[in-house]
């Protein structure tokens, strides 16, 4: 068989991803946008819809990244389906936890990290040995411009997706030599219900709170930018599929919304307090000193 051949051949076979919290929002988006760029899409999902048929070239599983049995059963259902391994990971399971760090639940932090750092990891974990034998591949972590610019009372996220980012970063510089690439996709504030997957926890859900001023000023400001600039889940889809199929696409791929993309010009400038350009963002009073 000529080279030709052999290239077309190669060019034909469907490319498979597997997509994690694809049930809504921006994990549902980038299912559709895969799919309608060709793709055969694995949808991991915790609760999986009834026997209504999966829609075109979307398998609809079910995956819990927390459980290690349901990790390893849907990323070797997803093998099978791709005919060997997968070509794209989107790790985009997650969720939100609001809370001063003062009291936070602790248990509940470590909760989060196990869905939004942990569960990535085990999903990657389970993928990659058939993607290195392979080599190639795309791992994509679906972060937040949050993970760079931490805001007040959502430490524990901002902390779970910088450590996400720092993880993608290691495999780039493990895996990139043998042709598997990372990619981390930084969204600002997108119009998803992303209110159903976040937790207030301590006093910061408390009307009469120490903190009850900073959490209407924060979570008030955040849903004016959502309702007047937020972006679309399509955007960030359509990015995503971009950045996956261009091998000379950017490890970082920053997608602030218009309301936020001031502060992220901001963030990383000469200054003696990193935290006054997010203190100027949300009108906070400035620090005491002396």
């Amino acid at each position: 068989m000529s080279t030709r051949a052999v290239m077309a051949g190669l060019q034909a076979k469907a490319r498979t991803v597997h997509i994690t919290g694809a049930s809504r929002g921006i994990g549902r988006a980038t299912a559709d946008a895969f799919a309608a760029a060709g793709w055969r899409v694995v949808a991991g999902v915790r609760d999986p819809p009834g026997d209504d048929g999966d829609p075109a070239g979307v398998h609809v599983l079910r995956l819990d990244v927390t459980v290690a049995a349901s990790v390893r059963d849907a990323v070797r259902a997803t093998e099978e389906i791709a005919g060997g391994a997968v070509d794209c990971v989107v790790n985009n399971a997650g969720w939100c936890l609001v809370g001063a760090v003062e009291d936070v639940d602790l248990d509940l932090a470590r909760r989060e990290f196990e869905t939004n750092l942990f569960g990535a990891v085990a999903v990657m974990q389970a993928a990659l040995p058939a993607m290195r034998r392979a080599g190639a591949g795309v791992l994509v972590g679906v972060s937040s411009v949050s993970g760079r610019i931490p805001f007040p009372l959502f430490s524990m996220y901002s902390a779970s997706k910088l450590s996400l980012a720092a993880v993608l970063e290691a495999l780039s510089l493990e895996l990139g030599p043998v042709g598997i690439r990372s990619v981390l996709v930084e969204a600002g504030v997108v119009r998803t219900d992303l209110a159903r997957s976040t937790m207030v926890s301590g006093a910061a859900g408390e009307a009469d709170s120490p903190y009850a001023a900073l959490r209407t000023e924060v979570l008030g400001k955040l849903r004016t930018l959502r309702a007047e600039s937020g972006l679309e889940a399509r955007e960030v889809a359509t990015a995503i599929v971009r950045a996956v199929e261009d091998d000379a696409a950017a490890f970082r791929v920053v997608l602030a919304d218009p309301g936020l993309r001031e502060l992220e010009r901001e963030v990383g400038s000469r200054s003696e307090d990193p935290g006054e350009p997010v203190r100027r963002f949300f009108d906070l009073s400035p620090p005491r000193r002396g």
